[in-house]
């Protein structure tokens, strides 16, 4: 398993919600995976800057690419790059605590915010906004978002 950060979890490390504890439980099978003596995780490593697909093909009979979405699809809409109007995955990695988004530029200390979006995400995020900082305290929420 090649991984582009230098944990492995991904997505649900990543990019479930941190008030979602009870869906973050199948770190536990996938750490019994991780654990086989036939599986190895190389971590730090993404792909087209530390190793090719080229030699990913010369050393394996399969190559799988499992991985997400590493940019945001643009709606093409007049004011989607203003200040203070952000991805929700650039959102989502700030409160998970993807490295590199410690430092995301958002105003949420304000009396009003907008969701754009009906999906899981957008229901996510805007739950993330409303739960009180106390409460999400006690779940593994980053210190910036609180």
């Amino acid at each position: 398993i090649y991984e582009r950060l230098p944990v492995p979890f991904g997505l649900v490390r990543f990019g479930v919600a941190p008030d979602h504890p009870d869906v973050k439980k199948c770190i536990s099978t996938f750490t019994k995976t991780a654990q086989l003596r036939n599986v190895n995780f190389i971590g730090n490593t993404a792909l087209g800057r530390d190793i090719s697909l080229d030699d990913l093909k010369q050393n394996y009979n399969s190559v799988l690419l499992t991985y997400g979405a590493e940019e945001d699809r643009e709606l093409g809409i007049p004011g989607e790059h203003l200040k203070h109007v952000t991805a929700a995955r650039a959102l989502v990695s700030m409160y998970n605590g993807l490295p590199g988004y410690e430092d995301l530029d958002v105003n949420l200390d304000t009396e009003t915010v907008v969701v754009v979006g009906i999906g899981n995400v957008a229901v996510d995020v805007a739950r993330m906004i409303l739960t009180p900082v106390d409460e999400l305290r006690k779940f593994d929420t980053t210190e910036c978002w609180l």
